[in-house]
């Protein structure tokens, strides 16, 4: 019992400090977008935020959501397939971006998620959709639950491909977190980061809006991994990209850009790469095994135990600041009992900024500590034992004192 306590307490803290939380500065860099938020996936700092918790339409960012939901159920990317006509159910009607797929088409579910993601495809997702919920309602049902199992609030979906309904909806701030979700998924990883690919049957060649923008608009794009866009006339020009920063992994959104023509959109997460690279550099806390703190275990004959970073603790910073300007503070119980088991929160590492807090990490158990039967004897011993000594000798004085006056 005490075990599953210890994991819940430590899993709590761990998603305190998880959630995205204000950097030491929003940078501000003119963009064309009117909405935008952007963090650190690997620290959780927020380096921009404009208008990131007002609602905004997604588009076809949504579409994120709908690969990375359906990769929770394809258990063989590489299973063919059959296309059905009523997966163009309303495309035309609506005037949405096909990938370009025809009914009774053979495809593998592989070619479903980049017929997604690369030219946006309704027809994709409306397959994927049935394919594997049996309908598109039923999907839409369960990304509404993955909203609700993420603690989104501001988010409701409609539809798996974007298009406009009042109800359909989100915010910056929580697209950069449906996002970072998705990116946990290897698989949803190589298909948000390919810039072009070749259907399995070859009856398909599909490039990434990156790609394209890079081709047709010869913009510098090199800073950024992955993304995806969206336009309907109501949300405008909408961006979900990734980029790497010095080491660090960021996610950038952005909403209601104008010009088409001009990928506007697109234009501002090369700009916020660029700048970011120009004009912030990784600050290294503690190094991979560099030792933090020590304190003492109890219950066991362990002794002192010497707690080292398990992996390069950092931060991504202004290039103006060294890790000489940064305060940076440990809050460790100095004496814990055993048992102390892997994943148990350890110690509270907060960094400070001119006085401000900037950042904590919970550095946690690399490993499990049992106790000693033994040592839990011998701590008891001491415990009832010195007090116990302590009133013999007194007494021993006393009756000594009064035996001398006798």
């Amino acid at each position: 019992m005490k075990k599953i306590i210890s994991s819940l307490i430590a899993c709590l803290l761990i998603f305190l400090f998880i959630q995205p939380i204000h950097a030491y500065t929003n940078i501000n860099i003119e963009l064309y977008s009117q909405y935008a938020y952007l963090y650190d996936r690997d620290t959780s700092l927020v380096y921009m935020e404009k208008k990131s918790n007002d609602k905004i339409y997604p588009a076809s960012m949504t579409k994120i959501l709908t690969v990375s939901l359906a990769l929770d159920y394809i258990t063989d990317l590489q299973e063919v397939v059959t296309i059905k006509q009523a997966d163009f159910k309303g495309v035309v009607e609506e005037g949405a971006t096909v990938a370009g797929l025809f009914p009774g088409e053979k495809v593998t579910y592989e070619d479903l998620l980049y017929g997604v993601l690369l030219p946006s495809g309704a027809d994709a997702c409306q397959a994927l959709a049935r394919l594997i919920f049996g309908d598109v309602d039923h999907m839409v049902t369960a990304m509404n639950e993955k909203v609700i199992e993420l603690g989104l609030q501001q988010t409701h979906f409609m539809n798996v491909t974007g298009l406009h309904d009042e109800k359909h909806y989100t915010t910056a701030h929580e697209m950069a977190l449906i996002l970072n979700h998705a990116l946990q998924n290897k698989e949803f990883v190589k298909v948000f980061e390919a810039r072009s690919y070749k259907s399995s049957k070859g009856n398909h060649q599909w490039i990434s809006s990156l790609q394209n923008a890079k081709d047709n608009k010869d913009m510098d794009v090199s800073l950024i991994n992955g993304g995806k866009s969206g336009f309907t006339d109501e949300a405008g020009l909408t961006y979900a990209s990734t980029m790497t920063i010095d080491q660090h992994r960021l996610i950038l959104v952005t909403a209601k850009a104008e010009d088409r023509r001009k990928r506007n959109h697109i234009r501002d997460a090369a700009t916020v790469s660029q700048y970011m690279d120009q004009s912030f550099h990784n600050v290294v806390l503690y190094k991979k095994d560099e030792e933090i703190d020590t304190f003492w275990v109890l219950k066991s004959f362990q002794g002192s135990y010497q707690m080292k970073a398990q992996q390069d603790i950092s931060l991504l910073v202004e290039k103006t600041i060294n890790k000489s300007d940064l305060d940076i503070q440990v809050n460790i119980q100095k004496w814990k009992e055993a048992p102390i088991y892997k994943g148990d929160g350890l110690a509270i590492i907060s960094v400070n900024y001119q006085g401000e807090p900037i950042y904590k990490y919970i550095e946690t158990m690399p490993e499990t500590i049992q106790s000693s039967t033994a040592a839990i004897v011998l701590h008891y011993g001491i415990i009832i034992g010195f007090p116990g000594l302590c009133i013999f000798i007194i007494g021993l004085k006393i009756y000594q004192r009064k035996k001398k006056k006798v």
